[in-house]
């Protein structure tokens, strides 16, 4: 650099020379260039290497990391679609049902003025990775349970997600728990089972289904939905019964119990492919965000590491030219 006869290679043997001479210490300290620099610099000079090493190891975890989350973007896109297509083959039962239990008549004054037993259904996930859609549930139940006397209102929580977030601060309200609900296809079968489970786990008057309601892709709804208990059912078909006639076998408690478990386990089938739905979309766009935020990440690194490697090449060239300058 600064004498144009002296090539690249007669620095460099030079340098190797000096180091093994012991006397390369001894230049630095004399060298003109390293003199102006502050004490500071030469101390993070010093730590450069180091730097590189842990932005390279760093920016290699960061790709690992994207390669993950772009892989569960692509399998949370491929189950979309069959969880929407079941998802719609199964809201029309869904809704049939809320019509044919909306037509009977409401409960009488005296009836619903007294004191209801309600039990809580929030229908979460088994795992995370997915945005705030157990949180959208575990709020909307909270909210739910400050308007409700907590005396008479029990919780019966669907995903482990749920049971980790309630569990926490209504614990003591919390009579039933189903996890790996999810693990295999939602079917009727699994959803009659639920049913059972709930109408076994206590005696209540209402059990409100909370759940997130597919919109779209990027889209869905936090709701609730109430249905009646056998015997609260019974109460309001009684009124049916004062003004038409019908056979024994319909008006019998047994077939009565059987048609309200239907109808809860045909709106827990519907609303827990609604969830299902909604979970994997909901992945899929946390995936896709988290994906972008590692490129963005990505780059960041590289620039870094790419400055540290530049400042450590620009001190070996440094202290070559120094080291060449003090030997002449």
């Amino acid at each position: 650099v600064g004498n144009p006869s002296v090539c690249w290679c007669c620095l460099l043997e030079q340098r190797r020379k000096m180091i093994a001479r012991g006397t390369f210490a001894a230049v630095r300290s004399v060298a003109p260039m390293v003199q102006r620099m502050p004490a500071a610099d030469v101390v993070a000079r010093g730590d450069r290497q180091a730097s590189v090493k842990a932005l390279r190891l760093r920016l290699a975890s960061v790709k690992s990391i994207q390669r993950i989350t772009k892989t569960m973007k692509m399998v949370a896109a491929a189950k979309l679609k069959g969880f929407q297509t079941r998802m719609t083959e199964a809201r029309p039962l869904g809704e049939r049902v809320t019509f044919l239990v909306d037509q009977m008549p409401a409960a009488l004054e005296e009836m619903a003025a007294s004191e209801t037993t309600n039990l809580l259904l929030p229908m979460t996930s088994d795992r995370g990775l997915c945005g705030g859609v157990n949180g959208n549930v575990a709020k909307a139940t909270k909210a739910l349970l400050h308007e409700l006397p907590a005396d008479t209102t029990k919780l019966f929580v669907i995903g482990s997600k749920g049971e980790g977030l309630l569990k926490r601060t209504h614990g003591n309200m919390l009579v039933r728990s189903v996890s790996d609900a999810y693990s295999k296809p939602t079917s009727f079968a699994l959803a009659s089972e639920i049913a059972e489970e709930v109408i076994a786990s206590m005696k209540y008057d209402k059990a409100t289904l909370i759940y997130n309601k597919f919109k779209s892709a990027i889209a869905y709804d936090t709701l609730s939905e109430t249905v009646d208990s056998p015997e609260t059912m019974e109460d309001r078909l009684a009124q049916i019964g004062e003004k038409f006639e019908f056979d024994d076998e319909f008006t019998e408690s047994l077939h009565l119990n059987d048609m309200m478990q239907f109808a809860l386990a045909a709106k827990l089938y519907s609303r827990m492919l609604e969830s299902a739905t909604s979970e994997t979309s909901a992945r899929m766009q946390a995936m896709e965000n988290a994906t972008k935020n590692c490129g963005e990440m990505i780059d960041k690194l590289t620039l870094d590491m790419n400055k540290a490697r530049q400042a450590v090449i620009t001190q070996e060239l440094s202290e070559i030219v120094s080291g060449a300058a003090a030997v002449e």
